[in-house]
């Protein structure tokens, strides 16, 4: 099943609304209505979140007792369960940047543009001003910096929910 179908199924199992439970975990409506609909996967830690609130393990909010794969302590990884039939469903989850994360990528090189201009024009800082565009490769650094922290963790639970996907 998919992970956002799954997400809106049991919110509804347990009676809540999309603002009930965005009051209880501290997100907003949107960004839940956002994994219910799959233009967004929920981060482990928002995984984490959602089961402290539905009070169930990962295991029991994220699959059905016949689609959760065995730990294969010997491995280290998850496994198909003996006697499931594996078989590609056809979902596939957006990965990657969010729509607003790409809108504030592609903006930024031209707010420094048009800062640049701005202390050309009214203050004559065109020589100094070209120090606005060093930003920009920081800017991104940081961006993928920051996106990619605890990003093992997303990786695991991305896997773990692509074998079930298979099933």
């Amino acid at each position: 099943m998919d992970i956002s179908k799954k997400l809106r199924e049991i919110r509804e199992e347990k009676n809540l609304s999309v603002d009930d439970l965005a009051q209880k975990t501290g997100k907003d409506a949107s960004v839940i209505n956002g994994w219910e609909s799959g233009e967004v996967v929920p981060s482990a830690s928002d995984l984490i979140g959602l089961s402290k609130v539905y009070q169930m393990t990962m295991d029991e909010m994220l699959y059905n007792d016949s689609s959760a794969p065995e730990y294969n302590a010997e491995q280290g990884s998850y496994g198909k369960n003996s006697g499931s039939s594996t078989g590609s469903n056809g979902n596939s989850r957006k990965h990657g940047f969010t729509m607003g994360e790409r809108i504030t990528i592609l903006i930024f090189p031209f707010l420094c543009v048009l800062v640049f201009l701005v202390l050309g024009i009214t203050m004559g800082l065109w020589n100094p001003g070209w120090i606005v565009f060093t930003i920009i490769p920081v800017y991104y650094v940081l961006v993928i910096i920051l996106r990619n922290v605890g990003n093992d963790a997303e990786e695991a639970v991305e896997n773990y929910m692509d074998e079930a996907e298979k099933k």
